[in-house]
């Protein structure tokens, strides 16, 4: 008899294709931990931006800060360099426009856009952390500071030319609503707020798992699935009861 959740069931098809995961809470320290350990299955090919703003200190418990991460798997950026980069799309778009038949469909050229809109960082780490049998899975922490430099409108074609470059999202979005979620095929929330206490935290999903303990919808304590717990026992100094 199994003793809980299974990391397939967590994250059901575990990453054999392209898609979008976005995991929110209130906690940005809890929401890495709970990203570090359920993507433990899937180590080798995760890969870490953390959106930092300038001057910042990590709390001294945050997985990136105890090096708990891979520090070979962690870019740190500010919002501003991630910024989409419009001007070279332009400059791109007006050269291809040169060369394009006016019967041609720009259907094609509008995905080459997209791409070439990405921010230079999301290019380069496409291109360096590409894995011919299996997506990347490319986290991103902090997203919800992305805002400053996405509009609602921006993060729906970015979202689908990150997909279509053959990598996986995981967004992490602490401290604030947000309602760009269509374009997400998995919502989860975690709730807790001390990384300490992680075993009294919980994990629910709002849409895209519809096999397992959190197809139902309610709140499940990250300390029944095994896996999970495994890694935050061994990992995060315990305090209270």
């Amino acid at each position: 008899m199994r003793s809980g959740p299974s990391e397939d069931e967590l994250y059901p098809g575990g990453f054999r294709k392209p898609s979008a995961v976005l995991i929110s809470g209130n906690s940005r320290t809890l929401l890495k931990w709970f990203a570090f350990a359920s993507l433990s299955p899937f180590a080798s090919r995760v890969y870490w931006t953390d959106v930092r703003l300038p001057g910042e200190l990590l709390d001294p418990l945050d997985p990136i800060a105890s090096h708990a991460v891979p520090e070979e798997t962690v870019y740190v950026l500010s919002p501003r360099e991630l910024q989409p980069d419009d001007q070279g799309a332009r400059q791109a778009e007006a050269a291809a426009a040169t060369v394009l038949q006016s019967d041609e469909t720009p259907s094609s050229l509008e995905g080459l856009m997209e791409f070439l809109r990405m921010p230079s960082h999301a290019r380069r780490l496409i291109s360096t952390a590409g894995n011919p049998e299996l997506p990347s899975i490319l986290v991103t922490a902090n997203a919800q500071r992305l805002a400053t430099v996405y509009s609602i409108e921006r993060v729906g074609p970015l979202m689908r030319a990150l997909l279509e470059s053959g990598t996986c999202q995981v967004a992490l979005w602490a401290e604030a609503q947000t309602s760009a979620v269509s374009m997400f095929d998995v919502l989860l929330t975690v709730e807790g707020d001390d990384p300490r206490r992680w075993r009294e935290a919980t994990v629910r999903c709002d849409k895209g798992i519809s096999t397992g303990p959190l197809a139902t919808g309610k709140p499940q304590r990250l300390s029944g699935f095994p896996s999970i717990a495994r890694v935050l026992e061994s990992a995060i100094p315990a305090t209270g009861a």
